[in-house]
């Protein structure tokens, strides 16, 4: 491994970083490496020997994004850096060896897939994975992941995203609404790739791989009980709890359901410490859970439980809401009219082969689906078989689609986002 470090440190020679920070990165990845000679009893696969020089590289790379910019030049490792700037709270458990070493491959077939690690919480798990093969393959992913227990049942969760970061690694993640149960985890998959044949025709492979790992939660949460309530330009607010742990932060809030004005989100909610530092929202996977006018509604934040901030705020400023009374659109599929929209911001409505579209001016601050409930015209609920719903965007145009499926010539859609804000400064102290 010595050598191997050696051989990285001659590439990185060449470049222009000053006053040796990269001379010290890499001495302090030698003597990491050789108090830690157990890793080569493991067998391990070169992405976690990468890992080991990832790791002595974090504080350099957030320290000099010129350095961040030189090195993401180099084949792969450009990946690792873009994992370590993809998440605030992710990145600072794998920094405090959070970030717990699996390295278990199982081959069936042509593929292969790799566990290389998981971050775990109470309430998370992280899976870091890779896929390879002997082929070559495209269109490489995993389908039809699940995680269950040593008994085989599977583990109940309110979400799960799947997050590649290049076509053969990435991370899934799940988060459960009670703490996870059991330490003790069998990750199964269908891995697929497509491989090329000679003819010009594609031979897709598919295997069901399985993975028994073991990972323990040894962090307890940080809990702060605030019971406040707010008021934005007369609209008030309720503000339960903070939960914060090692993968995410969770604000437990909710609009009072008396308001005049229909809150549908609250946009740029944050963790701030006395540095100004901030923890904003999730950035991929689940934002939010529940409706903001039903108590038990959460807000999902990165996590900076690593850190000891003196002091810690939550604050946001900017909330969509439109008048309670007018939360809706009215279109006329028939003649593909809008009938009603509360701000009159959006205009083209079309509605083609079961499919619903709208437009309005693009806004770099508004990308929700303000698709909510369909409902006939006498507010009977309209059941949809699926949920579709897709968003494009040019340089001055944002396109919004629904797939719908009715008779009705009339309907109406609850407005499930609006770009529509107040604004007002919040800030609630939490220590």
């Amino acid at each position: 491994m010595k050598k191997q470090l050696k051989e990285w440190k001659k590439q990185y020679d060449v470049l222009e970083v000053r006053d040796h920070e990269l001379d010290q990165a890499i001495e302090a990845g030698m003597q990491k490496a050789a108090k830690q000679q157990f890793w080569k009893r493991w067998g391990i696969t070169p992405v976690v020997t990468v890992a080991i020089i990832f790791l002595s590289f974090i504080t350099i790379i957030n320290a000099s994004p010129t350095f961040a910019a030189q090195v993401a030049k180099y084949p792969g490792m450009e990946k690792l850096i873009e994992l370590v700037q993809f998440d605030k709270g992710q990145k600072a458990a794998i920094e405090n060896d959070y970030f717990q070493v699996i390295n278990k491959s199982v081959t069936k077939g042509d593929l292969t897939l790799t566990l290389d690690g998981v971050i775990r919480d109470a309430h998370g798990l992280v899976l870091f994975y890779t896929i390879s093969s002997d082929k070559g393959l495209e269109r490489v992913r995993l389908e039809n992941s699940k995680i269950t227990d040593d008994k085989e049942e599977e583990l109940t969760y309110h979400s799960k995203s799947y997050h590649p970061q290049n076509e053969v690694q990435g991370t899934i993640e799940y988060y459960t609404e009670d703490p996870i149960p059991f330490d003790d985890f069998t990750f199964t998959t269908e891995v697929v790739g497509v491989e090329t044949l000679d003819n010009g025709v594609g031979n897709q492979l598919r295997e069901t791989i399985s993975i028994d790992f073991h990972a323990e939660n040894t962090k307890e949460s940080i809990q702060y009980q605030v019971d406040e309530t707010v008021k934005i330009v007369g609209q008030k607010v309720h503000i339960n709890s903070v939960m914060i742990q090692p993968l995410r932060t969770t604000v437990n809030l909710y609009a009072d359901p008396e308001n005049d004005m229909r809150i549908l989100s609250i946009d740029d909610i944050t963790l701030v410490d006395e540095k100004g530092e901030e923890w904003s929202g999730i950035r991929n996977g689940m934002t939010a859970s529940g409706t903001i006018e039903d108590e038990n509604y959460e807000v999902y934040l990165q996590s900076n439980y690593f850190e000891q901030p003196e002091s810690l705020s939550l604050t946001f400023s900017e909330i969509q809401a439109v008048k309670r009374d007018e939360d809706y659109f009215r279109f006329d599929l028939e003649k593909e009219q809008i009938l009603h929209d509360p701000y009159d911001m959006f205009y083209d409505l079309t509605y083609e082969n079961g499919w619903l579209s709208i437009s309005m001016d693009k806004m770099e601050n508004y990308h929700m689906n303000p698709f909510g409930e369909i409902l006939d015209v006498d507010g009977n609920r309209i059941e949809q078989i699926r949920s579709s719903f897709s968003h494009q965007s040019n340089q001055k145009t944002s396109i919004f689609k629904k797939a719908i499926q009715t008779d009705e010539r009339i309907i109406d859609i609850k407005l499930s986002g609006y770009p529509n804000w107040i604004e007002q400064k919040v800030a609630i102290p939490l220590n």
